[in-house]
């Protein structure tokens, strides 16, 4: 039998991170599992600065800002039977969210795909592959829009 207690969800506020919070809603109901839902705020590169505002303030706001966009998320899962505990980190994406799994002993990740084309996906790679690569754990991907198992 399958035991899943734990779920990470890392979630760029995109629309398929949206997707991968659905799934991971239906799991943890399925399963009676915690949700820990991640967004991983990005270092700024010190040459991407085209403004006056001074480093550290524009990294609060940052964090403010995904604080704020978490609470939103987690707003609309309110009246959930199952804990959901709000992360922000700061750091790489894909080093932050196989730490967390770790650290918070996942037993399973989801998370949304995004569609780039070959050019892109070459020269930036990819968040979700290098989770899939890393992870402590089993990693459910959730491409959006594709075929819905999920029933609103």
């Amino acid at each position: 039998m399958i035991r899943i207690q734990r779920i990470l969800v890392p979630t760029d506020f995109s629309e398929p991170g949206r997707s991968a919070l659905k799934y991971a809603v239906e799991f943890a109901d399925q399963f009676g599992a915690a949700v820990d839902l991640l967004h991983v705020v990005e270092p700024i590169p010190p040459g991407a600065l085209l403004s006056y505002q001074p480093m550290e303030d524009l990294r609060s706001s940052l964090v403010k800002h995904a604080e704020e966009q978490m609470e939103a998320l987690h707003s609309q899962w309110e009246d959930c039977c199952f804990p959901v505990e709000k992360i922000v980190l700061e750091g790489h994406p894909f080093v932050e969210i196989v730490r967390c799994a770790r650290d918070r002993k996942t037993d399973l990740i989801i998370m949304g795909t995004h569609g780039r084309g070959p050019i892109a996906h070459m020269m930036l790679g990819s968040t979700t592959e290098q989770v899939i690569r890393k992870a402590p754990c089993p990693v459910l991907t959730v491409r959006h829009p594709e075929h819905e198992f999920i029933q609103p």
